[in-house]
């Protein structure tokens, strides 16, 4: 796009980085059709020759250049042909120390097995920071196996899996597991969304990180992670990824003490947002509500209160809420019906502060985590906004 060139983006799933979780790869949708490019969702390339691209629904696209971006495969093609020992992933089969099944032979980079960090059960990570890390461990394994160490070596720590791109003026991180991943696996799991600023408001540039936190919801450790942002979103997943290895727990990270000047960050930096609101959410302070999830609470007789101001409410509103604003509703409870209540701000913040004023007054309420900015994305990815009841 930045040369002048037409792109066509064909991706197999409904939206492009399919790790990510689909509210939050709405931003990436989103920059990706600002700049230009043309996106085909849910299509396959069925055939390539002269005319162009071919897709499986019958459509073609005129190129000049093709790009075959699908992933790869392990290439242990070699570990097999030396009666080597495949893991269940494709990938060759290694120990702690990088040793293949035959000692004498060790193995680093894409094609090996990692542990996974969240599961312990065998995976694939391509990434260069680990294959770096464990070429290592097989220098010091072939030292110590060949006496020129005297005490073994580490066994490398399983793997955390955090990546990060770009796309175009967006940074895209993540870490661990997506949301997406744990329901796929049956594992319980607690989903915490912010928007914080990734520096000072009041200092001239600051822009909107979108974040999300995946928590064990008996231990409270983390899961996994997504960040997004023009600045700062690289600096939070490396917070992010320190706390998981050192077995921080998701509360845990509004005790840390970051660097702080309004050009930087915040006082509350945006890693110690998440943790209060893990915190709040750990300890029953204040009880949320996934976007996704929403459809089925109304239909089920929950009325949605939206605590924005009117002119927020205006500009875009969940369809069928009550606008009534946090700094009215103190005044306003008599015109709540009854009933379970389901508030939400923009982002979240005063949607937190509305549960704990409706608490106060005997009301069953919940918030809507991460606010209309979250439920918005997560609706636009996913399905057709139905009147909510």
């Amino acid at each position: 796009m930045r040369r002048g060139l037409e792109v066509t983006l064909v991706q197999r799933g409904s939206y492009p980085l399919s790790p990510l979780d689909p509210e939050m790869a709405a931003l990436v949708v989103d920059e990706l059709r600002a700049y230009g490019v043309e996106l085909r969702t849910d299509s396959t390339v069925a055939a390539l020759d002269a005319d162009g691209v071919h897709l499986g629904d019958g459509s073609v696209v005129a190129a000049e250049l093709v790009v075959d971006a699908r992933g790869v495969r392990p290439a242990a093609s070699i570990a097999l042909q030396a009666a080597l020992e495949i893991g269940p992933t494709g990938g060759i089969a290694v120990d702690g120390l990088q040793r293949t099944s035959d000692p004498r032979i060790l193995a680093v980079g894409d094609a090996v097995e990692k542990v996974d960090a969240i599961s312990g059960a065998q995976t694939l990570v391509t990434m260069a920071g680990l294959a770096n890390r464990h070429g290592r461990t097989a220098a010091d394994t072939i030292a110590w196996q060949t006496g020129m160490l005297d005490e073994r070596p580490a066994d490398v720590a399983p793997a955390l899996g955090t990546a990060i791109v770009g796309v175009f003026d967006l940074a895209v991180a993540m870490i661990g597991w997506s949301e997406q991943r744990l329901r796929d696996a049956g594992r319980s799991h607690r989903v915490i969304h912010a928007h914080p600023l990734d520096h000072a408001g009041y200092y001239p540039g600051a822009e909107r990180l979108t974040m999300k936190l995946l928590v064990d919801p008996d231990t409270d450790l983390i899961l996994g992670a997504q960040v997004i942002g023009r600045r700062g979103a690289d600096k939070r997943i490396d917070v992010i990824a320190v706390a998981m290895r050192a077995g921080l727990t998701a509360s845990q990270l509004s005790t840390l003490e970051l660097a702080y000047a309004p050009q930087f960050g915040s006082a509350k930096d945006a890693v110690n947002m998440l943790g209060y609101v893990a915190d709040n959410a750990a300890t029953g302070l204040t009880d949320s509500i996934q976007w996704h999830e929403l459809n089925e609470a109304a239909e089920a007789g929950a009325t949605v209160i939206d605590v924005r101001s009117a002119a927020e409410h205006e500009h875009g509103a969940i369809p069928g809420s009550l606008n009534i604003s946090v700094d009215e509703l103190r005044e306003r409870l008599d015109e709540l019906p009854e009933g379970e209540l389901i508030v939400h701000c923009q982002v979240g913040q005063r949607g937190h502060t509305a549960v704990r004023i409706l608490r106060q007054h005997g009301r069953a309420a919940r918030n809507l985590d991460g606010g209309y900015l979250t439920w918005e994305a997560g609706i636009r990815m996913t399905e057709k906004v139905r009147e909510l009841s």
